[in-house]
């Protein structure tokens, strides 16, 4: 019974089209009926009956670019400065109170930095040197991409004056060229650093969490960009917790990061997918592999057409790191696709951009025209004639719509990077969807942690910050122009993220044979204060025609 559901007197979006139903049953979670109150009295003995009063209900939310555990497995281990004002003396003063109360540990960890605390986004190690110089830190900013490391750190991993910046990264220094102790797409320091590394029994422990979460704010499913241990083990590990009803999100995780994109790293990403087609289930999907080709704005690796601004005090001629051999790039993805596999890649720069779409081109040449689905993670900044390509490519956009705004936290280092001409070409969503490309909304967690689909769709909506306070103030926005409609967010939610994650079979529409996943809220999105959007509350998230959340 507990699977065998009833709602009535609802608002109920389908996403079936325009369409909008009163009320919808299931049958051991799958959907058996959606249409009038009247209808659904056949089905209300042996269920459980929700008369929803009015509320309304969409699909189950999809987030299409998360990183699933990594901060939850951490908080134990690591400071996270997102928790403090990006202001340099509460810096100090929270990670000097983190390694106190920590006095026997031999190196200190942080993540979720802010350039912006810093003067004119000058990251400089010093006021780490007055906590603790004497044992290793590293600090992440809040893109993970760009590294800060004390005096003892540096020393650690080698960094010095003398080490020349490795091939796609940048080693920051002073005016006299002494080092800063920041890097940005720097692997092979952070590689040399103890990092805190999880394993199987805490990555469950904290998925445990995780997907409570998620189903707070009404997501049902995600596609994961690189799980926090080994993807062949969180596969194993899915597979377990389904077969003893343990688990309340649907999944679709990549097999790992690829370093190279070449024919060997195809062939054995291959074998790896292809070894364990047996955990495909209806909660959870294998079919892709992750390739990064460039870095992020901020940290002035995102690769480009042109040169950077000359604001961003970079050589004239410096258009940032391509981690990747495109020609390579293009062998990898034919490989991947020919096997029945989608390739994702991150991308911020319109030279990254522009080289992934030209590899999706490639093996579309070389198989021909297929159900390929490749991704392009972030698609930050993409020049007008590349729209249409990757929309005729069909080649999904991972985006995160809190970006989308004038965030004080990225916007003015990307402006600043950018000039402010090709700032205006980020995230012109407007453009990219009349093009016909599909998109996926995501906040790329633990990069920031709000990942609440609510807050997307209502960025989406206005081009303005979702938070009370900030909505109505003109510095928050950006490019109105390229607001779109709430329906067309609910669809970046919804259905898109179940073709990007290859179980639009199962989710994404509320219709007879698809799985009963969906969330019941506060407000009718289409018909409320767009501003109301981001603050409405879920009343009930439903996954396979269980209630795992009641607000």
């Amino acid at each position: 019974m507990e699977n065998n559901l009833v709602l009535k007197n609802g608002i109920i979006q389908t996403m079936v089209g325009d369409e909008r139903v009163q009320a919808l049953a299931a049958k051991d979670g799958v959907i058996v009926y959606t249409g009038t109150n009247e209808g659904v009295k056949e089905y209300e003995d042996d269920a459980v009956v929700i008369d929803l009063e009015g509320r309304y209900v969409t699909p189950g939310f999809i987030d299409g670019h998360i990183h699933d555990v990594s901060r939850l497995m951490a908080e134990e281990e690591v400071f996270f400065f997102d928790q403090l004002p990006p202001v340099l003396e509460e810096y100090k003063k929270g990670f000097k109170a983190f390694v106190e109360a920590n006095p026997d540990r031999d190196h200190y960890e942080g993540q979720s930095m802010d350039m912006n605390a810093f003067p004119q986004s000058f990251v400089t190690n010093e006021w780490l040197n007055e906590i603790c110089a004497d044992k290793p830190i590293m600090i992440s900013d809040m893109s993970g991409h760009c590294q800060l490391f004390n005096k003892a750190g540096m020393e650690l991993v080698g960094l010095s004056d003398e080490t020349p910046d490795p091939a796609g990264g940048n080693i920051y220094r002073y005016p006299d060229g002494r080092v800063t102790g920041y890097t940005a797409d720097c692997a092979p320091f952070g590689d040399r650093f103890p990092r805190f590394k999880g394993n199987a029994e805490k990555w469950k422990k904290a998925f445990l969490k995780f997907q409570d979460t998620c189903n707070s704010y009404g997501l049902t499913g995600f596609d994961d960009a690189g799980a926090s241990i080994d993807a062949p083990e969180v596969w194993k590990i899915l597979d377990d917790m389904r077969q003893n009803g343990e688990l309340k999100v649907r999944a679709n995780i990549t097999y790992g990061i690829v370093k190279d994109a070449s024919k060997t790293s195809a062939e054995e990403s291959i074998a790896a997918l292809d070894a364990h087609q047996y955990l495909n289930s209806d909660w959870q999907k294998i079919s892709q592999v992750k390739a990064i080709i460039d870095g992020v704005p901020e940290g002035h690796s995102a690769y480009l057409l042109e040169p950077y601004a000359p604001e961003a005090l970079e050589a004239p001629d410096y258009r940032g790191p391509c981690y990747l051999d495109p020609e390579d790039l293009k062998d990898f993805a034919a490989a991947m696709n020919k096997a029945g596999y989608q390739v994702q890649v991150h991308a911020m720069g319109d030279g990254g951009i522009r080289y992934c779409l030209d590899a999706y081109e490639h093996s579309e040449k070389v198989n021909g025209k297929g159900d390929y689905r490749n991704i392009i993670a972030h698609v930050t900044l993409i020049q007008p004639e590349d729209i249409q390509r990757m929309a005729d490519l069909k080649v999904f956009g991972a985006m995160q719509p809190l970006w989308w705004y004038y965030d004080p936290n990225f916007s003015p280092l990307e402006e600043q990077a950018f000039g402010t001409e090709r700032f205006k070409l980020e995230y012109n969503i407007r453009r990219m969807m009349d093009a016909g490309v599909k998109i996926t909304g995501s906040i790329d967690y633990p990069v920031q942690p709000d990942y609440r689909p609510l807050a997307g769709i209502q960025v989406g909506a206005t081009q303005a910050s979702p938070y009370p306070g900030q909505w109505d103030d003109p510095k928050y926005t950006r490019n109105p122009e390229e607001a779109v409609s709430v329906m067309e967010m609910l669809k970046v939610y919804t259905i898109n993220g179940a073709e990007q994650m290859r179980m639009e079979d199962k989710i994404g529409t509320l219709e007879i044979g698809k799985k009963a996943d969906l969330v019941v809220l506060e407000n009718d999105l289409l018909n409320c204060d767009v501003h109301a959007i981001s603050t409405t509350k879920v009343i009930y998230t439903i996954v396979d025609g269980k209630v795992v959340y009641k607000g």
